[in-house]
Protein backbone atom coordinates (compact mmCIF):
# COMPACT_ATOMS: atom_id res chain seq x y z
CA UNK A 1 0.00 0.00 0.00
CA UNK A 2 1.39 3.39 -1.05
CA UNK A 3 0.11 6.82 0.05
CA UNK A 4 0.95 9.56 -2.43
CA UNK A 5 0.52 13.33 -2.69
CA UNK A 6 1.50 15.03 -5.95
CA UNK A 7 3.85 12.10 -6.48
CA UNK A 8 3.10 10.97 -10.01
CA UNK A 9 6.75 11.46 -11.03
CA UNK A 10 7.83 9.26 -8.12
CA UNK A 11 5.27 6.57 -8.86
CA UNK A 12 6.34 6.52 -12.50
CA UNK A 13 9.87 5.79 -11.35
CA UNK A 14 9.38 3.52 -8.33
CA UNK A 15 6.03 1.75 -8.70
CA UNK A 16 7.40 -0.74 -11.31
CA UNK A 17 9.77 -2.14 -8.65
CA UNK A 18 6.84 -2.66 -6.25
CA UNK A 19 4.87 -4.44 -8.96
CA UNK A 20 7.91 -6.62 -9.67
CA UNK A 21 8.23 -7.52 -5.97
CA UNK A 22 4.54 -8.44 -5.81
CA UNK A 23 4.83 -10.61 -8.92
CA UNK A 24 7.97 -12.32 -7.55
CA UNK A 25 6.18 -13.06 -4.27
CA UNK A 26 3.16 -14.49 -6.07
CA UNK A 27 5.35 -16.75 -8.20
CA UNK A 28 7.32 -18.07 -5.24
CA UNK A 29 4.40 -18.59 -2.85
CA UNK A 30 1.36 -19.02 -5.11
CA UNK A 31 -0.36 -16.48 -2.83
CA UNK A 32 -2.25 -13.46 -4.21
CA UNK A 33 -1.32 -9.84 -3.58
CA UNK A 34 -2.89 -6.46 -4.21
CA UNK A 35 -1.38 -3.01 -4.72
CA UNK A 36 -3.29 -0.04 -3.33
CA UNK A 37 -2.27 3.56 -4.00
CA UNK A 38 -4.03 6.16 -1.88
CA UNK A 39 -3.99 9.50 -3.68
CA UNK A 40 -4.13 12.23 -1.04
CA UNK A 41 -5.71 15.05 -3.03
CA UNK A 42 -3.02 15.30 -5.72
CA UNK A 43 -3.23 17.90 -8.48
CA UNK A 44 -0.65 16.35 -10.83
CA UNK A 45 -2.76 13.81 -12.70
CA UNK A 46 -1.77 10.85 -10.53
CA UNK A 47 -5.20 9.23 -10.58
CA UNK A 48 -5.64 9.41 -14.35
CA UNK A 49 -2.11 8.14 -14.92
CA UNK A 50 -2.63 5.14 -12.63
CA UNK A 51 -5.88 4.22 -14.37
CA UNK A 52 -4.08 4.29 -17.72
CA UNK A 53 -0.74 2.73 -16.73
CA UNK A 54 -2.02 0.07 -14.27
CA UNK A 55 -5.75 -0.38 -14.94
CA UNK A 56 -5.90 -3.88 -13.45
CA UNK A 57 -2.80 -4.23 -11.27
CA UNK A 58 -3.27 -1.16 -9.04
CA UNK A 59 -6.31 -0.12 -7.04
CA UNK A 60 -6.41 3.66 -6.59
CA UNK A 61 -8.26 5.17 -3.63
CA UNK A 62 -8.86 8.91 -3.83
CA UNK A 63 -8.97 11.47 -1.04
CA UNK A 64 -10.84 14.51 -2.42
CA UNK A 65 -8.54 16.87 -0.49
CA UNK A 66 -5.06 16.59 1.00
CA UNK A 67 -5.35 15.44 4.62
CA UNK A 68 -1.86 14.12 5.33
CA UNK A 69 -0.02 10.84 5.76
CA UNK A 70 -2.05 9.31 8.61
CA UNK A 71 -5.54 9.73 7.13
CA UNK A 72 -4.32 8.54 3.72
CA UNK A 73 -2.76 5.40 5.22
CA UNK A 74 -5.81 4.70 7.36
CA UNK A 75 -8.02 4.80 4.27
CA UNK A 76 -5.79 2.19 2.68
CA UNK A 77 -5.70 0.05 5.83
CA UNK A 78 -9.49 -0.09 5.89
CA UNK A 79 -9.60 -1.20 2.26
CA UNK A 80 -6.90 -3.89 2.50
CA UNK A 81 -8.15 -7.41 1.75
CA UNK A 82 -5.23 -9.48 3.04
CA UNK A 83 -3.83 -10.20 6.55
CA UNK A 84 -0.59 -8.25 5.96
CA UNK A 85 -0.14 -4.70 4.69
CA UNK A 86 3.27 -3.75 3.27
CA UNK A 87 3.36 0.02 3.63
CA UNK A 88 5.74 1.89 1.33
CA UNK A 89 6.47 5.52 0.56
CA UNK A 90 6.07 6.55 -3.07
CA UNK A 91 9.85 7.17 -3.19
CA UNK A 92 10.86 3.58 -2.36
CA UNK A 93 12.54 1.21 -4.79
CA UNK A 94 12.11 -2.38 -3.65
CA UNK A 95 14.44 -5.27 -4.39
CA UNK A 96 12.70 -8.18 -6.15
CA UNK A 97 12.57 -10.45 -3.08
CA UNK A 98 12.02 -7.77 -0.44
CA UNK A 99 8.54 -8.97 0.51
CA UNK A 100 9.34 -12.66 0.94
CA UNK A 101 11.34 -12.48 4.25
CA UNK A 102 8.73 -10.26 5.95
CA UNK A 103 5.70 -12.52 5.74
CA UNK A 104 6.85 -15.53 7.87
CA UNK A 105 7.18 -13.31 10.95
CA UNK A 106 3.41 -12.90 11.09
CA UNK A 107 2.86 -16.58 11.79
CA UNK A 108 3.57 -15.59 15.41
CA UNK A 109 0.56 -13.92 17.02
CA UNK A 110 2.58 -11.37 18.98
CA UNK A 111 4.03 -9.67 15.86
CA UNK A 112 2.55 -6.29 15.00
CA UNK A 113 5.05 -5.02 12.42
CA UNK A 114 8.32 -5.89 10.69
CA UNK A 115 10.67 -3.26 9.29
CA UNK A 116 12.97 -3.57 6.29
CA UNK A 117 16.62 -2.61 5.93
CA UNK A 118 16.82 0.49 3.74
CA UNK A 119 19.70 2.09 1.89
CA UNK A 120 19.70 5.48 0.20
CA UNK A 121 19.50 6.20 -3.50
CA UNK A 122 22.17 8.56 -4.79
CA UNK A 123 21.61 11.94 -6.53
CA UNK A 124 21.22 10.30 -9.93
CA UNK A 125 19.16 7.38 -8.65
CA UNK A 126 22.02 4.93 -8.19
CA UNK A 127 21.81 2.43 -5.36
CA UNK A 128 24.23 3.08 -2.50
CA UNK A 129 25.12 1.43 0.79
CA UNK A 130 24.44 4.62 2.73
CA UNK A 131 22.02 3.56 5.44
CA UNK A 132 18.51 4.96 5.62
CA UNK A 133 17.00 2.62 8.19
CA UNK A 134 17.70 -0.56 10.14
CA UNK A 135 16.83 -1.68 13.67
CA UNK A 136 16.05 1.15 16.12
CA UNK A 137 17.15 1.38 19.74
CA UNK A 138 14.93 2.92 22.41
CA UNK A 139 16.43 5.46 24.80
CA UNK A 140 14.95 7.89 27.31
CA UNK A 141 17.31 10.86 27.57
CA UNK A 142 16.46 13.96 29.61
CA UNK A 143 12.72 13.46 29.39
CA UNK A 144 12.50 12.59 25.70
CA UNK A 145 12.53 9.35 23.76
CA UNK A 146 15.46 9.10 21.38
CA UNK A 147 14.81 7.00 18.29
CA UNK A 148 17.86 7.99 16.28
CA UNK A 149 20.35 5.36 17.51
CA UNK A 150 20.14 2.26 15.36
CA UNK A 151 21.72 -1.18 15.06
CA UNK A 152 22.70 -3.63 12.36
CA UNK A 153 24.31 -7.07 12.25
CA UNK A 154 27.96 -8.01 11.84
CA UNK A 155 28.78 -11.01 9.62
CA UNK A 156 29.45 -13.01 12.79
CA UNK A 157 25.86 -12.67 14.03
CA UNK A 158 24.13 -16.04 14.33
CA UNK A 159 20.38 -15.59 13.85
CA UNK A 160 19.69 -19.21 14.82
CA UNK A 161 21.25 -18.69 18.26
CA UNK A 162 19.12 -15.75 19.33
CA UNK A 163 15.53 -14.62 19.41
CA UNK A 164 13.81 -12.09 17.14
CA UNK A 165 15.46 -8.79 16.27
CA UNK A 166 13.27 -6.32 18.14
CA UNK A 167 13.14 -2.65 17.17
CA UNK A 168 11.60 0.46 18.70
CA UNK A 169 9.80 1.21 15.46
CA UNK A 170 9.28 0.04 11.92
CA UNK A 171 9.45 2.96 9.52
CA UNK A 172 6.15 3.92 7.93
CA UNK A 173 8.05 4.25 4.68
CA UNK A 174 9.01 0.58 4.42
CA UNK A 175 7.43 -1.88 6.82
CA UNK A 176 4.83 -4.66 6.93
CA UNK A 177 1.96 -4.61 9.44
CA UNK A 178 -0.66 -7.01 10.70
CA UNK A 179 -3.92 -5.78 9.15
CA UNK A 180 -6.00 -7.11 12.05
CA UNK A 181 -3.86 -5.40 14.67
CA UNK A 182 -3.76 -2.16 12.68
CA UNK A 183 -7.53 -2.08 12.73
CA UNK A 184 -7.63 -2.94 16.43
CA UNK A 185 -5.43 0.09 17.14
CA UNK A 186 -7.33 2.30 14.70
CA UNK A 187 -4.33 2.80 12.41
CA UNK A 188 -2.08 5.84 12.53
CA UNK A 189 -2.85 8.62 14.99
CA UNK A 190 -4.51 11.32 12.89
CA UNK A 191 -3.81 13.89 15.60
CA UNK A 192 -0.27 13.92 14.16
CA UNK A 193 -1.30 14.81 10.59
CA UNK A 194 0.07 15.87 8.17
CA UNK A 195 3.39 14.04 8.78
CA UNK A 196 6.19 12.76 11.06
CA UNK A 197 6.30 10.61 14.20
CA UNK A 198 3.21 8.62 13.13
CA UNK A 199 5.20 5.39 12.78
CA UNK A 200 7.05 5.83 16.09
CA UNK A 201 3.77 6.55 17.89
CA UNK A 202 1.95 3.61 16.32
CA UNK A 203 4.72 1.12 17.02
CA UNK A 204 5.15 2.31 20.59
CA UNK A 205 1.39 1.99 21.07
CA UNK A 206 1.62 -1.60 19.84
CA UNK A 207 4.55 -2.35 22.14
CA UNK A 208 2.61 -1.12 25.16
CA UNK A 209 -0.43 -3.17 24.12
CA UNK A 210 1.70 -6.32 24.45
CA UNK A 211 2.71 -6.88 20.81
CA UNK A 212 6.18 -6.71 19.26
CA UNK A 213 7.91 -4.93 16.37
CA UNK A 214 10.78 -6.62 14.53
CA UNK A 215 13.60 -5.79 12.13
CA UNK A 216 14.22 -8.04 9.10
CA UNK A 217 17.64 -7.29 7.53
CA UNK A 218 17.03 -9.66 4.59
CA UNK A 219 14.25 -7.44 3.27
CA UNK A 220 16.07 -4.73 1.31
CA UNK A 221 14.67 -1.50 -0.13
CA UNK A 222 16.14 1.78 -1.36
CA UNK A 223 14.88 5.23 -0.38
CA UNK A 224 15.09 8.56 -2.15
CA UNK A 225 15.03 10.48 1.12
CA UNK A 226 12.54 13.34 1.60
CA UNK A 227 11.51 13.27 -2.03
CA UNK A 228 7.92 14.22 -1.19
CA UNK A 229 7.90 16.42 1.91
CA UNK A 230 10.98 18.45 0.95
CA UNK A 231 9.31 19.55 -2.29
CA UNK A 232 5.91 20.35 -0.80
CA UNK A 233 6.63 22.17 2.48
CA UNK A 234 8.99 24.80 3.87
CA UNK A 235 11.82 23.33 5.98
CA UNK A 236 10.96 25.51 9.01
CA UNK A 237 7.32 24.41 8.93
CA UNK A 238 8.37 20.76 8.65
CA UNK A 239 10.67 21.12 11.67
CA UNK A 240 7.97 22.72 13.81
CA UNK A 241 5.42 20.03 12.94
CA UNK A 242 7.95 17.28 13.70
CA UNK A 243 8.69 18.81 17.12
CA UNK A 244 4.97 19.29 17.81
CA UNK A 245 4.30 15.62 17.07
CA UNK A 246 7.22 14.51 19.18
CA UNK A 247 5.72 16.44 22.09
CA UNK A 248 2.24 14.99 21.47
CA UNK A 249 3.61 11.45 21.44
CA UNK A 250 5.01 12.00 24.93
CA UNK A 251 1.79 13.55 26.16
CA UNK A 252 -0.15 10.50 24.98
CA UNK A 253 2.20 7.63 25.86
CA UNK A 254 4.69 8.65 28.55
CA UNK A 255 3.11 7.18 31.70
CA UNK A 256 6.16 6.54 33.89
CA UNK A 257 5.95 9.12 36.70
CA UNK A 258 9.63 10.02 36.95
CA UNK A 259 10.11 10.15 33.19
CA UNK A 260 6.99 12.30 32.85
CA UNK A 261 8.34 14.78 35.40
CA UNK A 262 11.69 14.82 33.58
CA UNK A 263 9.87 15.50 30.31
CA UNK A 264 7.99 18.49 31.71
CA UNK A 265 11.17 19.88 33.28
CA UNK A 266 13.19 19.48 30.07
CA UNK A 267 10.41 21.01 27.97
CA UNK A 268 10.53 24.03 30.27
CA UNK A 269 14.29 24.33 29.78
CA UNK A 270 13.93 24.12 26.00
CA UNK A 271 11.30 26.85 26.00
CA UNK A 272 13.51 29.04 28.16
CA UNK A 273 16.48 28.51 25.87
CA UNK A 274 14.31 29.32 22.87
CA UNK A 275 13.23 32.60 24.41
CA UNK A 276 16.77 33.60 25.35
CA UNK A 277 18.01 32.91 21.82
CA UNK A 278 14.92 34.53 20.23
CA UNK A 279 14.34 31.45 18.09
CA UNK A 280 10.86 30.36 19.34
CA UNK A 281 10.95 26.99 17.57
CA UNK A 282 9.73 25.10 20.64
CA UNK A 283 7.21 27.83 21.43
CA UNK A 284 5.62 27.40 18.01
CA UNK A 285 5.62 23.63 18.34
CA UNK A 286 4.17 23.79 21.85
CA UNK A 287 1.51 26.24 20.69
CA UNK A 288 0.37 23.82 18.02
CA UNK A 289 0.46 20.91 20.49
CA UNK A 290 -1.49 22.95 23.06
CA UNK A 291 -4.31 23.43 20.54
CA UNK A 292 -4.60 19.62 20.48
CA UNK A 293 -4.28 19.16 24.24
CA UNK A 294 -7.85 17.99 24.88
CA UNK A 295 -7.65 15.27 22.24
CA UNK A 296 -4.17 14.30 23.47
CA UNK A 297 -5.41 14.09 27.06
CA UNK A 298 -8.29 11.81 26.03
CA UNK A 299 -5.88 9.60 24.09
CA UNK A 300 -3.56 9.52 27.11
CA UNK A 301 -6.34 8.17 29.34
CA UNK A 302 -7.29 5.57 26.73
CA UNK A 303 -3.74 4.32 26.24
CA UNK A 304 -2.95 4.24 29.95
CA UNK A 305 -6.02 2.05 30.50
CA UNK A 306 -5.14 -0.29 27.62
CA UNK A 307 -1.39 -0.64 28.29
CA UNK A 308 -0.09 -4.11 29.17
CA UNK A 309 3.58 -3.06 29.39
CA UNK A 310 5.23 -0.17 31.20
CA UNK A 311 7.53 2.33 29.49
CA UNK A 312 10.57 0.81 31.19
CA UNK A 313 9.59 -2.73 30.25
CA UNK A 314 9.27 -1.81 26.57
CA UNK A 315 12.71 -0.23 26.49
CA UNK A 316 14.26 -3.18 28.35
CA UNK A 317 12.88 -5.69 25.80
CA UNK A 318 14.03 -3.68 22.80
CA UNK A 319 17.50 -2.85 24.06
CA UNK A 320 18.31 -6.45 24.93
CA UNK A 321 19.12 -6.94 21.26
CA UNK A 322 22.12 -4.61 21.45
CA UNK A 323 23.76 -6.84 24.08
CA UNK A 324 23.97 -9.80 21.71
CA UNK A 325 27.28 -10.78 20.09
CA UNK A 326 27.47 -9.55 16.52
CA UNK A 327 25.15 -6.56 16.93
CA UNK A 328 26.62 -3.10 16.38
CA UNK A 329 24.94 0.23 17.08
CA UNK A 330 25.43 3.51 15.24
CA UNK A 331 24.05 7.04 15.40
CA UNK A 332 24.61 8.48 11.94
CA UNK A 333 25.86 7.80 8.41
CA UNK A 334 29.51 8.32 9.41
CA UNK A 335 29.31 5.71 12.15
CA UNK A 336 27.52 3.35 9.78
CA UNK A 337 30.40 3.63 7.32
CA UNK A 338 32.74 2.64 10.14
CA UNK A 339 30.44 -0.31 10.80
CA UNK A 340 30.62 -1.33 7.12
CA UNK A 341 34.42 -1.12 7.19
CA UNK A 342 34.45 -3.38 10.21
CA UNK A 343 32.19 -5.87 8.41
CA UNK A 344 34.49 -5.82 5.37
CA UNK A 345 37.54 -6.44 7.55
CA UNK A 346 35.82 -9.37 9.31
CA UNK A 347 34.78 -10.92 6.01
CA UNK A 348 38.33 -10.70 4.65
CA UNK A 349 39.81 -12.23 7.77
Amino acid sequence: MIPSYNGRHLLERFLPSVVASAVAYERQTQAPTEIIVVDDGSRDGTVDWLKTAYPERVQCLVQPANRGFSPACNLGFRAARFPIVWLLNNDIETSPNALLPLVPHFSEKEVFAVGCRAYRLGPTGERTTEIDGAGRVAEMVRGFWKVYRSYDLLPSYDRTAHGPLYTMMASGGYAAFSTEKLRTLGGFEELLAPFYWEDAELCYRAWKRGWTVRFEPESLVYHQASATIAHQFEPKAVSVVATRNRILMHWIHLHDTWWWMAHLFMLGLLLTGDAVQLKFHYWQALGQAWQRRRAARQRRWEEAAAALRSDREVIRIINEVTCRPGVATYKNAREYKEFQQKCHHLQKS
